[in-house]
């Protein structure tokens, strides 16, 4: 395609080529009239002088014309009234001696078969008259007007030479800066804003390309600054926890973030220009949606949604995008997932109740055998220590709810710290083994321990007691007599696990996710008989943690259950 430089340029050559043309040949033509005039007068002029060496009664008229022969540019005849030639330089006239001029006051031009006479009338009033005649080959005369054509012709060769010269160097100078305006402005339609045309010297046209480059450098900084406004948006919509959609004025999803696709299990881009109640999981979603449309206001709504095998809890907020006169343009909805919350504030619920219920039963044991006493049973000896020992057991049993709830809520605080040292796992749980070991020849049961390697590691060695403490209390306690319980320590994969594997009652498969929440109980009667709290595994496994070690359970009904420990050698930040 021709830019607009070879446009211009083609069009300015072919108008000043015709025009150049057109000067040209009217130039030509008066040149070659104003030659053959001045050509005519030269010969004329020389018949003049020749004229006046004749005198009258002249009888040598071949001896002047001799001597005037070297001064004309032909051969000169003189031709007498009669058409006889009196004298000639030729030497072999071309014309007869009949041969006839017309007498005239002028000097006549006479063209003949290769030649041209001009004539002089000797007696221009009379006639007939005698002529004197000059003649030269009309070849010559025209060899004499190219001569003088020549450097006419150069000189217009030479003159439209210069003028495309000037016309490439103008259109050059003129058309160069607009064709760079116009290549940088395509660049800025397609999007190229860091395009930029040379700014040149001439007035308009550096005015036009400076404006040009101000205009590109305001549109890359304003893109640049949407691109980044852009991503930040977008970084912000894609890594928000709550799900995100944009629905369109339409109805259509123009927007699913990271969070919602994440929460609702969608892989594809089936999503992409959807309806939005064909992707909505619930119809109390699509409910708020439409209620959204309706009243062109925010709407918030609290609903549960089944997602796999899970429900989840979500508080749902549908705001329109209004536009101008507020006509609504969208509808944005977000998914705040709100289930960690529900289930906290379930947790509080449960753990103040289970509290209370915990605290109940000793204080109510503890105030209904005092009041036994009061009102009697004090004066028997025997009801005396029985409801006594009664009392210190139920006592025994509240303190150490008691100080399992300090401890509890302790290792939930913030500041809660371990203090790390290098301690060996073997040692604690052969401490552990003998401080239990009256309790279970109580029960009869064998307390076995199996260590293989060096069991170091860095951790605080009070709370790892403590983690050994209650889960060999939780064994024993679950144990039924003459059972036993294993203890084994080993080095896997640089890494300390330990186990402790009993005989006793077993945990179905449904509580396994439960035994470490708080209060909760495989056999609540058992435990509660055995004194225990039901914080113990609640315990344990916030210790573990603390050690960024691992726990994990597995039992068999009326079998046993092992709970395996794992820890790393070194601290972990």
């Amino acid at each position: 395609m021709v830019n607009f430089r070879g446009r211009i340029l083609n069009s300015f050559i072919i108008f000043a080529s015709g025009i150049f043309l057109l000067l040209s040949f009217a130039i030509a033509n008066l040149s070659i009239g104003a030659m053959e005039r001045e050509q005519f007068d030269s010969y004329a002029k020389q018949l003049q002088f020749v004229s006046k060496a004749i005198e009258p009664g002249n009888t040598d008229l071949q001896v002047t014309l001799n001597r005037y022969e070297g001064s004309t540019d032909g051969e000169i005849s003189y031709i007498t009234q009669d058409g006889e030639i009196a004298a000639t330089t030729f030497e072999k006239p071309p014309f007869t001696e009949q041969e006839r001029f017309t007498p005239s006051e002028n000097v006549e031009k006479i063209e003949r078969d290769g030649r041209v006479d001009f004539v002089l009338t000797l007696s221009p009033g009379q006639s007939p008259s005698d002529y004197l005649v000059i003649s030269a080959e009309e070849k010559t005369l025209t060899n004499e007007v190219r001569r003088y054509w020549i450097p006419v012709l150069l000189t217009i060769l030479l003159s439209y030479a210069l003028l495309i010269a000037v016309t490439f160097r103008l259109t050059g100078k003129l058309v160069k800066p607009v064709d760079d305006a116009m290549r940088v402005a395509k660049e800025l339609a397609r999007g190229n804003f860091k395009a930029r045309t040379h700014e040149y010297q001439l007035k308009e046209t550096g005015q036009l390309n400076h404006s040009l480059n101000v205009l590109a450098r305001n549109l890359e900084q304003i893109t640049e600054l949407r691109e980044a406004e852009q991503e930040r948006m977008s970084t912000v919509i894609e890594n928000m926890d709550s799900g995100l959609l944009l629905i369109d004025s339409k109805g259509y999803i123009n927007l699913m973030n990271r969070a919602y696709r994440t929460l609702f299990e969608i892989d594809s881009e089936n999503w992409k220009e959807a309806l939005y109640h064909e992707v909505m999981p619930n119809e109390d979603v699509i409910e708020l949606v439409d209620e959204t449309f309706l009243t062109e206001t925010t709407v918030k709504k609290q609903v549960t949604l089944s997602i796999g095998i899970d429900r989840k809890h979500f508080h749902l907020t549908c705001v329109p995008i209004l536009g101008q006169k507020d006509k609504i343009k969208g509808i944005v909805l977000v998914f705040h997932d709100i289930t960690e919350l529900k289930n906290l504030e379930q947790m509080r619920k449960d753990f103040v109740a289970n509290v209370s219920h915990e605290l109940r039963t000793p204080v109510t044991s503890l105030k209904g055998f005092a009041e036994t006493l009061l009102d009697g049973a004090m004066e028997s000896k025997e009801l005396r220590e029985k409801f006594l020992t009664i009392i210190w057991k139920e006592s025994d049993r509240l303190q150490n709810l008691i100080q399992d709830l300090l401890e509890f809520t302790k290792m939930e605080q913030s500041n809660f710290q371990l203090n790390w040292q290098t301690i060996n796992l073997e040692t604690i749980v052969n401490d552990v083994v003998t401080l239990l070991e009256p309790r279970a020849e109580q029960k009869d049961i064998e307390v076995l321990v199996e260590i293989e390697g060096d069991l170091k590691i860095e951790g605080d060695s009070a709370r790892m007691k403590q983690i050994m403490i209650n889960l060999l209390n939780n064994a024993l306690s679950y144990t039924p007599n003459s059972g036993n319980v294993l203890i084994k320590g080993k080095v896997v994969d640089e890494k300390i696990q330990l186990e402790v594997k009993d005989t006793g009652i077993g945990i179905t498969e449904d509580e396994i996710p439960r035994v470490f929440e708080r209060f909760y109980r495989v056999d609540k009667a058992r435990s509660r008989n055995s004194g225990g709290t039901g914080l113990g595994l609640a315990i344990v496994k916030h210790l573990v943690e603390a050690h960024k070690g691992s726990v994990k359970v597995t039992s068999q009904k009326e079998v046993g259950t092992t709970f395996t420990l794992t820890f790393f050698k070194t601290r972990q930040d």
